[in-house]
């Protein structure tokens, strides 16, 4: 088969680029059979060393720009191309395509937490993407909570959603280096014991609801708390820094913008803690990461999150209450048996979550939606 992807539009940094990416490279490794035409933002040089993958670089950053050029060009493109399947990695398709479209969607957070988004958002997701996802020929969500709710907000088929895991980075399965870690915190002039947050500051991720409860946390512990943010985009929340500041709170939290990925896994490794108070998650990959790291894990029942973390982590129900969540965390830092018992059904849980499974599941998709379309 002649497979095309199109990862238009990834992000510099985050989830959805991390998720994307490692699911290329798994293919490429795991699919030595077929050809893989990847229509990208940027070249990655991450997918250089797989010859069965051919980079096509389409130079735009805009967003609306991106979807423009592949509504009005990439059907054509394909057919030239003689593509068999075309695999959408970033919640958005075309129509038109030449070949059987398939699209994994990450999460529809944009449609739950409508009121949190720019309009424009809401709009594409209420109007729009309802009429792409019934012309695609499968759809692949990244949880079964996300396939659940595809299924009942756009009342699609069940059959034509399914439902496939992403995974991490090896690295973050790898044994922590002790005198890598110590530079690492010397380095960024990190606490000796400290609370970790992964991600974006986009609004659903709650960031604030954390700094007010780590408010109460500080009275009662030395702990720092670790911001390390991904990239900005339209839904980020610009006032976190002020936030910290009008709680006074400035000598105890640090906020880190990017930081190199080989970096990541010793933030994890040193953290005691690993807080995640989203208030929608499609899958949550820092859970993983958190998880394969043998970083306990505190969370609320938001979305997928459940579902990733199984009994490896401590769940809270309410992730508007800072109180709430500064209650949870002090009672897991004073419990250090509870804390080591997490670890330990962290780094089980997190092995049930591999790239190889992965894409042995989207090839075998790949191959029944190209067997349907040619018979």
């Amino acid at each position: 088969m002649r497979i095309a992807i199109d990862a238009l539009g990834l992000p510099i940094l985050g989830g959805a680029r991390t998720s994307a990416l490692g699911w290329i490279k798994a293919l490429g490794e795991y699919d030595k059979d077929n050809h893989y035409i990847v229509y990208l933002s940027r070249p990655e040089d991450v997918l250089s060393r797989y010859p069965n993958i051919e980079q096509k670089v389409v130079p735009l950053h805009n967003r609306f720009a991106i979807r423009i050029w592949a509504q009005v060009f990439l059907p054509h493109l394909l057919a030239r191309e003689r593509a068999d399947v075309l695999h959408c990695m970033k919640n958005l398709g075309i129509l038109g395509a030449p070949c059987p479209t398939i699209i994994t969607i990450n999460d529809l957070s944009h449609l739950i937490l409508q009121h949190l988004y720019p309009w424009p958002d809401g709009l594409y997701w209420q109007f729009v993407q309802p009429f792409i996802l019934r012309h695609a020929e499968r759809i692949i969500a990244i949880s079964e909570n996300t396939r659940q709710d595809l299924i009942r907000s756009y009342r699609l088929a069940p059959n034509r959603v399914v439902t496939i895991y992403p995974s991490c980075d090896e690295q973050f399965r790898r044994p922590c280096e002790p005198q890598r870690a110590k530079q690492i915190r010397s380095k960024y002039k990190l606490p000796s014991s400290f609370i970790l947050y992964v991600g974006s500051f986009g609004v659903h991720k709650n960031v604030k609801t954390l700094i007010r409860a780590f408010a109460h946390v500080a009275r009662e512990v030395p702990h720092g708390l670790v911001l390390v943010r991904g990239a900005h985009h339209t839904s980020s929340d610009r006032t976190i820094e002020q936030e910290v500041s009008a709680l006074g709170l400035e000598g105890r939290v640090w906020i880190l913008g990017p930081i190199p990925s080989d970096e990541l896994p010793y933030f994890y490794h040193l953290a005691d803690l690993f807080v995640l108070v989203s208030l929608n998650e499609g899958f949550g990959l820092v859970l993983l990461e958190a998880m394969a790291c043998g970083t306990p894990v505190l969370a609320t029942c938001a979305g997928s999150v459940p579902e990733v973390v199984g009994d490896a982590a401590c769940l809270l129900d309410n992730p508007t209450d800072p109180k709430t969540v500064a209650d949870a965390i002090l009672s897991l830092l004073a419990d250090r048996e509870r804390l080591a018992e997490m670890k330990a059904r962290g780094l089980v849980r997190s092995q049930e979550f591999t790239w190889k499974r992965t894409a042995k599941l989207t090839l075998e998709l790949y191959e029944r939606v190209n067997r349907n379309a040619t018979f």
